[in-house]
């Protein structure tokens, strides 16, 4: 009898490109092909999600871990007696980067961590079909913006624009015109969480961090009509919900899930949804035109 595998030809093909994906090396078709296989293989973007860990993992382990003394004498040693090697201050500070870079490597494989749980939870009703679309985006601002702290970092429009790519790179500047003057564009990305891809953007002021967070639907949609809705703007229904003093807005529309987080009251992430999401809900209109 023979065993059919699913995940063979398409799966092992684009697995064979994350390493460059992960470098940006790769040509602009096959990164969009890399890119659209990440959101709908949950498996591939686990693998995806495991390497980007080993790769911060072992630059860390380069710039910032020293191998212990006995072992960076041990090197020292066997540099010396390496005929026709000159023994320097560089050569033993690359060989102990090295010798930590594979101590970093084995401790990784070896204890193998199971991803951590968010740090924060969004509790929703089996029957709460809003709040389980409005988890999709709290979960993603919970992942990107504290637990991995993206919303410390600082990317240059240039970053975000390469980042971010040709289709979303428009985001930035439609963010910074509806935004208050206080608030910052510090990131603008691609990411990945439990499956699927989020183009996301993080402002940050003195006392807040918002995320505009989008995606592409898998079959999620908000109560049909606005009635359910907590306001409308300019014609878009936007819901509302908060877990754990954070607040998320979010509306949808044909193809897509777009979602506003703050840590600011209601009322206030309220009127940056109001001001955003119009302006959103055209741009991502004018991509399923």
């Amino acid at each position: 009898m023979n065993v059919i595998d699913f995940e063979d030809g398409r799966c092992r093909r684009i697995r064979s490109y994350l390493d460059s994906y992960l470098n940006n090396e790769l040509m602009s078709e096959t990164n969009h092909e890399v890119l659209a296989h990440l959101g709908l293989c949950e498996s591939c973007a686990r693998s995806l999600d495991d390497r980007a860990r080993l790769k911060v993992q072992l630059k860390r382990a380069v710039m910032g871990e020293y191998a212990p003394p006995a072992l960076r004498e041990r090197i020292r040693s066997n540099l010396r007696r390496s005929r026709g090697f000159s023994l320097n201050k560089f050569s033993l500070a690359l060989a102990a980067a090295a010798a930590a870079v594979v101590i970093a490597a084995t401790t990784f494989f070896i204890s193998s961590p199971v991803k951590k749980p968010l740090s924060l939870q969004a509790d929703v009703a089996p029957g709460d079909v809003a709040g389980q679309v409005l988890r999709i985006g709290f979960n993603n601002h919970v992942f990107c913006a504290i637990d991995h702290k993206l919303a410390e970092k600082q990317f240059t429009v240039e970053q975000m624009s390469e980042k971010l790519g040709p289709e979303y790179a428009g985001l930035i500047a439609l963010v910074r015109s509806k935004t208050p003057q206080d608030y910052t564009v510090v990131v603008g990305h691609r990411c990945h969480y439990q499956g699927r891809e989020f183009i996301h953007l993080i402002m940050r002021n003195q006392d807040d961090v918002v995320s505009l967070s989008v995606t592409r639907k898998n079959g999620e949609a908000f109560p049909a009509g606005a009635a359910g809705a907590a306001i409308e703007a300019s014609g878009v229904p936007i819901h509302e919900a908060s877990w754990r003093q954070i607040q998320v807005a979010g509306l949808e529309t044909r193809d897509y899930l777009a979602f506003v987080i703050s840590s600011k009251t209601r009322e206030r992430n309220e009127q940056l949804a109001a001001s955003l999401g119009p302006a959103v809900s055209r741009f991502l209109r004018t991509l399923e035109a």
